[in-house]
Parts: C-alpha cells; structure tokens; sequence
C-alpha cells in the first residue's frame, strides 16, 4: 500500500473509532491536490455502499435514505445538497465505484464519503474486527 493509502485508511479508521483528535491528526497529512487522494476512502466507501445496500438501489430508494439521512441531523450532513449525496451513493454502489457523484471538490467529496461511511458502519453494526476487514479490503482494492 502506498502512503498515502495508508494515511486516509488510517483517517478513516479514526473516525469508525471516534477518535477525533487522531482523526484531525492524521486528516492534516493529506494533500487534497496529490493525484490519488480520495482513493483509498472511495474504495471503502463502496464496500460500505454494496454492504449497506446489497441488492443494489433504485434512484428512488437512494432519494429517500437521503433524505431520512438529511432529515436527521446527522453530523456533517447539513453540509451536502440531496441530488450531491444521491450522486456518491450511486457511483459508491457501481462495482467499479463510479466517479465522484457531481463533486467536483476533492475534499468535500472526501468529507461526504466520510460521512457516509461512518453512519453505514453504524447501521450495519460492524464492530472493530469488521472494522479492519472493511479498511483491510479496501487497502487491497486501492493497490490494485
């Protein structure tokens, strides 16, 4: 895995475990302008996409989990237009992970996948083992 790789995998694996002044550490090593930032977080994005929808989703049954997300006042969520987040949910559960979803920022769509993730993980009730398998597959997805 390269480093930068690791860091955002690291990044996200502070956040899943609520580890916020590691999460702010490690976010500051990223460099938003490096060509392959927001892989490794859309990879694992993706997986937490096709795990939390995994019969795939209508346009309309993405529609309406972001609106239920929106509508509930989910940290972060505030921050996002609907028809962006329905974008990144449709590209994260195409099997090739599909392009930003209309965000043409690479740091807000860093943040909204972030986001995202977290609240898939909770859902899904993953726990630190399960945790690791997801941040673990999606190192090897990203190193392919």
């Amino acid at each position: 895995m390269t480093t930068v790789t690791t860091t955002e995998l690291d990044v996200l694996g502070a956040l899943l475990a609520f580890d916020f002044i590691g999460f702010a550490q490690k976010s500051a090593a990223l460099d938003p302008a490096g060509p392959r930032y927001g892989e490794a977080v859309g990879s694992a994005f993706g997986l937490a996409a096709r795990r939390r929808f995994p019969r795939g989703a209508s346009p309309e049954e993405i529609g309406a989990y972001v609106a239920g997300f929106l509508g509930s006042l989910e940290a972060g969520a505030e921050d996002f237009e609907p028809a962006v987040l329905e974008g990144l949910v449709a590209a994260g559960l195409a099997e090739d992970g599909g392009p930003g979803g209309g965000l043409t920022d690479p740091e807000r769509t860093m943040q909204a996948r972030l986001v995202l993730t977290l609240r898939w993980v909770r859902e899904l009730g993953l726990g630190p083992d399960e945790q690791r398998e997801l941040l673990e597959e999606a190192g090897r997805l990203t190193a392919v």
